[in-house]
């Protein structure tokens, strides 16, 4: 059953000055396609929603890994940032602003 790198990111809470800090997360899980693993990542981003006391962007974005087998669930990347812009225009600024898209 193949692997999947799934990414979300979260606001994860507002410094003294205002900024908005937000986390880029990545987690790998088991699923037998797309559907599963996208339904398996809103479950673990809802949980950790939950244990962080965080909030997810409803878009979650991924990439079928090609290799060895994994952990399900293990996260694999976490990046913080800081800015003053909201969940969703920090969103639209740092990723769909310079998506690509081929002509």
């Amino acid at each position: 059953m193949p692997w999947y790198a799934i990414r979300t990111v979260y606001q994860f809470g507002v410094k003294a000055d205002g900024k908005n800090v937000f986390e880029e997360r990545i987690v790998s899980l088991q699923a037998s396609d797309w559907d599963e693993a996208h339904a398996k990542a809103k479950a673990e981003s809802r949980a950790y929603e939950n244990d962080a006391d965080v909030t997810a962007h409803p878009q979650r974005d991924g990439y079928e890994q090609d290799g060895e087998s994994l952990i399900d669930g293990y996260e694999i990347w976490s990046e913080l940032f800081e800015s003053s812009l909201s969940l969703e225009d920090f969103f639209a600024d740092r990723y769909s602003k310079h998506e690509y898209h081929p002509e």
